[in-house]
């Protein structure tokens, strides 16, 4: 508390983590500077006590305005906003899932429940009642996130109740969740109506969108590859996943045969409801589901059949070099993340050609000098 002129005193108090200076348009005689002092013991007992309101003391306050504005935002209403702000950043379909998720979070609470209020334990409780896996409930919380650091940036709320937050709880079926197909269910679904495209899948561990985006022109039937060049997600061609993703991968002798049932069409594998391309992958999801249905196979979700790649040529004992390059990783670490519990439980030899190696090399006795 000060004078700042003849006819003016400043007070200045934390609010929301941030400090604000207000002035009063009071000359600063003694008795006006005390009055300036139990203001600004009643303005921070209020903060306090959580009864402050900015406006009712300083209705003419630029910052009263910007934090009143803030603070009322819903939650609903900040979410949107922040996926508007990422409209040139990010690709289209992300922008749409981002506000598609929006809507969904913005119905844990109520409507008129502002961002400013929210605690860590109201995002708790709502994430408490979903019967979702781990990766969803993650993507879920992302424009929450965003939206909640936004409002940090913009200084209209002074705590983020996300920070440090960790989702440990895991219902439903995790797409990621590796649950590869055996041998025999492969065979089960190449006997289906879209037979050749399963066991395509299964044999080169493509990607959802690169599956779709497999145009004639791609295959090269007299060295038996195929090029991938583009995904395509929600109707729209892109590039693939990765700079690794733009690729040239070997054709299996199951792949080939496969590609020989289908006529050469363009692109190759078509929708056979529409007689055009598939739109998205959760088209071929539902194709899949019908597929292990009449298969009488257990119903997993379509990607099980890249994992199902991966899974069966690692523990063939391929070198996972190539598998990587096969799938369009830029190297195996991947593979050892996602997979490496497969080699040792597939394979039963694992260790044992070391240890034989070794013994042999003991048994030849201690070399000359």
């Amino acid at each position: 508390m000060r004078a700042t002129g003849a006819k003016s005193v400043q007070i200045d108090f934390r609010y929301q983590g941030i400090r604000c200076r207000e002035r009063l348009r009071l000359a600063p005689t003694a008795q006006n500077l005390k009055y300036a002092a139990r203001l600004k013991a009643t303005i921070e007992h209020e903060i306090a006590t959580g009864t402050f309101d900015y406006a009712r003391h300083f209705p003419n306050s630029s910052r009263a305005r910007r934090l009143v504005a803030g603070c009322s935002s819903t939650v609903r209403r900040a979410l949107l906003d922040y996926c508007g702000s990422l409209s040139n950043s990010i690709e289209p379909e992300t922008l749409r899932d981002y506000e598609r998720d929006s809507e969904i979070v913005a119905r844990w609470f109520a409507k008129d429940r502002t961002l400013g209020s929210l605690t860590r334990k109201d995002i708790r409780q709502a994430v408490s009642q979903l019967q979702l896996s781990r990766r969803r409930i993650i993507a879920l919380l992302r424009p929450l996130r965003g939206a909640i650091e936004q409002a940090l940036e913009d200084g209209t709320i002074n705590s983020n109740p996300l920070e440090g937050f960790k989702v440990r709880r895991v219902g439903g079926v995790s797409q990621g969740v590796v649950d590869p197909l055996t041998p025999e269910e492969v065979d089960a679904l190449d006997r289906t109506d879209l037979g050749a495209l399963w066991s395509f899948w299964a044999w080169t561990g493509l990607r959802s969108g690169e599956v779709i985006g497999l145009r004639r022109p791609d295959v090269d039937r007299h060295h038996w590859t195929v090029t991938v060049r583009r995904a395509v997600r929600r109707g729209r061609e892109k590039t693939p996943k990765t700079s690794a993703g733009v690729r040239t991968i070997a054709l299996l002798p199951p792949a080939r045969a496969a590609l020989e049932r289908l006529i050469d069409a363009d692109p190759v594998f078509t929708n056979p409801n529409t007689g055009g391309s598939w739109h998205e992958a959760k088209a071929l999801n539902r194709a899949f589901a019908r597929a292990c249905k009449k298969a009488k196979v257990r119903r997993r979700y379509v990607y099980q059949l890249r994992h199902t790649f991966a899974t069966w040529a690692l523990s063939a004992g391929e070198n996972p070099a190539w598998i990587a390059k096969q799938m369009g990783h830029s190297n195996a670490a991947m593979l050892f993340k996602h997979y490496g519990k497969w080699m040792p439980q597939l394979d039963q030899k694992a260790g044992s050609r070391m240890v034989g190696a070794v013994e042999s090399k003991a048994t030849r006795g201690p070399r000359a000098a």
